[in-house]
């Protein structure tokens, strides 16, 4: 019998990223990542005040996965409420992360209390979730994120999945906008946990 599939994002709604991140460029390249704007590339600077250039970006992306994805703690409730879920539906982690880093991330979710599969993946995210949705065929089917962007993916290519925005880290809250493509959005586990078993019940 199909089972329902909790496809979830990984930075900013199950590990903290921007503080680890912050400590990273501070600690390890004596960077500093401004927070006028959620973006990444063109906001981490130097003790100048002058810009990283793009093309420098990616590679300090990779050296914090590589050497620091150790320090990334566990957004309160994540754990529990994907425990929880467990219980009766199939999850997985699909996350903007190279496939390189894939198997590491699942051992330190794993250490985390969040043993379950993970997915590497670049940019739009409907497509590898049409994927899933082709390998589990789901009862029903609900994709968490942080980022707009990944939901208007999603709605393109699985228009009846269940999509939730999730903001759980309190420094880019009041950077990123509503997502105009997701059905909802709670930045706290509770509200998601109660929200998704509402979704389930019905």
């Amino acid at each position: 019998m199909a089972r329902p599939l909790i496809i979830s994002d990984c930075d900013g709604v199950l590990l903290h990223f921007i503080a680890p991140f912050i400590d990273y460029l501070r600690e390890v390249h004596a960077l500093t990542l401004a927070m006028d704007s959620f973006a990444l590339t063109g906001n981490v600077r130097r003790a100048d005040g002058s810009a990283v250039a793009p093309q420098e970006f990616p590679p300090l992306l990779d050296g914090f996965f590589a050497d620091w994805m150790h320090n990334q703690q566990p957004i309160a409730g994540a754990a529990d409420s994907l425990a929880q879920l467990a219980r009766d539906c199939d999850v997985v982690v699909l996350t903007n992360i190279a496939d390189h880093h894939a198997t590491r991330r699942t051992h330190e979710l794993a250490r985390l209390d969040m043993p379950y599969r993970v997915i590497g993946n670049k940019g739009g995210k409907g497509e590898p979730l049409k994927k899933l949705l082709d390998e589990f065929q789901p009862s029903t089917a609900i994709f968490i994120d942080d980022l707009p962007p990944n939901h208007t993916s999603v709605k393109a290519h699985a228009d009846h999945v269940h999509r939730l925005h999730m903001v759980a880290e309190i420094e880019v809250r009041h950077l990123i906008p509503a997502a105009p493509d997701a059905h909802a959005r709670h930045d706290d586990w509770p509200a998601m946990l109660s929200h998704i078993e509402t979704i389930l019940k019905g």
